[in-house]
């Protein structure tokens, strides 16, 4: 985002939250590091003085967008604070606080998950008392967390018990302390991720991915990819019912400003119909490797679309209300790792197969150096890169997706365990 918009020549300052992490404040890749005209610590409680760093800057300021997730209750306070395009913060605590956030989309008429929000082992006891599907299935994860760091399918209730116990005090991928952990049914069916971008109360959906989420070596949620959608995708008849949806939770949020990533679960012929995981109030992560995909295939991106919301609404308004013309077929991959060790070496023939299958257009490598230390892939926090797939010809893409994710599986890095 601060790459883009230092692009179309705006000048950018940033903000460091009193919540982010040095890691993240380290984590840029180096081909979209850049220079921004100011750097502000916010430390906790210092809103007034935040906001009198921010006005004795030597520009006229024009808004405040959200970074990342560690910056989205921030972001609330100082667009409001400064008088900028807001989403105020009355209802900020739905932004972050997931189970607040399905709650309100119940209290909105909308379909929402079963859940509880667990502090001690008692809450746990309650909720096993009261959740008995069959098969069982359940979710345990930090309350505030980003990625699929800390989500653990359970299939029975000890294992639902020794996940909170493991989640419990612990801290999260953000560095935050899980004082709480979320206990929710398990959604069945596909899962899906609506990308939104809002000015003023009106919303766009400007992408929508399916994702490709699989076993691997015994990890139940590993990202394999997301395959970019359009309304009138074969085989796939709830995406409008999914957009609109979608928007309902935008309006139970208060959402009227800026981008949300939304995650879903849709399961086929039942009448329950979308139903919403999370919904993240910010930039769909990853670094924006995926930007590269939407692109190419509907001539735009989230990144753009939000930029166009705040600095040039009357392209933002040009947009459809939800993609449905489709310039390309494309897919976003992720590099896994089925092995953890020291790294001794990449392995280039299959790297290079990938990088000459017809639809490869990019990539997004951020992979060790040799001699680092490699985890396997558990979750959507350690893999190790994405691989951007492309192609007019849709059994190409088809073929060359098959490809790619076999040559992945196979290996790309060599270790020594």
């Amino acid at each position: 985002l601060a790459f883009q918009l230092a692009q179309r020549g705006f000048k950018v300052a940033r903000v460091w939250s009193d919540v982010v992490g040095e890691d993240i404040k380290l984590h840029a890749p180096k081909e979209l590091k850049m220079e921004f005209v100011a750097t502000i610590d916010h430390t906790t409680g210092a809103v007034e003085e935040t906001v009198q760093a921010i006005r004795a800057l030597d520009y006229t300021l024009r808004d405040v967008i959200v970074g990342c997730e560690t910056g989205v209750l921030l972001a609330d306070i100082l667009s409001e604070a400064l008088g900028c395009r807001t989403n105020g913060t009355q209802l900020s605590n739905l932004r972050r606080d997931k189970f607040e956030q399905t709650e309100a989309v119940r209290a909105h008429g909308l379909p929402a998950a079963h859940q509880k929000l667990c502090r001690n082992m008692s809450d746990v006891e309650a909720f096993l008392a009261d959740y008995k599907p069959e098969p069982f299935k359940a979710v345990v994860k930090p309350n505030d967390g980003a990625g699929s760091d800390g989500v653990s399918i359970c299939n029975s209730r000890e294992e639902v018990i020794e996940a909170f116990e493991r989640l419990h005090g612990a801290t999260n991928a953000l560095g935050l302390e899980n004082g709480s952990v979320l206990l929710q049914e398990y959604l069945r069916g596909d899962e899906y991720v609506v990308d939104t971008v809002s000015r003023d109360g009106e919303h766009k959906c400007v992408a929508i991915w399916k994702y490709d989420k699989r076993v691997f070596y015994g990890a139940p949620v590993v990202y394999y990819g997301m395959r970019l959608m359009t309304l009138g995708t074969g085989g796939e008849p709830y995406l409008e019912g999914m957009v609109k949806y979608i928007f309902g939770v935008l309006d139970a949020l208060g959402i009227k400003n800026g981008a949300v990533h939304s995650e879903i679960k849709v399961e086929n012929d039942k009448p329950r119909g979308p139903v919403l995981i999370e919904a993240n109030c910010r930039l769909h992560g990853g670094d924006g490797s995926w930007a590269p995909v939407s692109q190419k295939c509907l001539g735009y991106s989230q990144v753009s679309a939000l930029i166009d919301a705040y600095m040039e609404p009357s392209k933002f308004g040009r947009l459809p209300i939800a993609p449905s013309a489709k310039l390309g077929y494309g897919a976003w991959l992720t590099v896994r790792s089925p092995v953890g060790g020291v790294l001794k070496s990449i392995n280039d023939e299959r790297l290079d197969k990938i990088r000459s299958l017809g639809s490869f257009i990019s990539e997004y490598a951020a992979f060790p150096a040799v001699g680092a230390t490699i985890v396997q892939s558990r979750d959507a926090l350690t893999v190790y890169g994405a691989l951007n797939l492309a192609s007019t010809d849709e059994e190409q893409f088809e073929a060359d997706y098959k490809e790619a994710q076999l040559l992945i599986d196979a290996g790309l890095f060599e270790v020594e365990c």
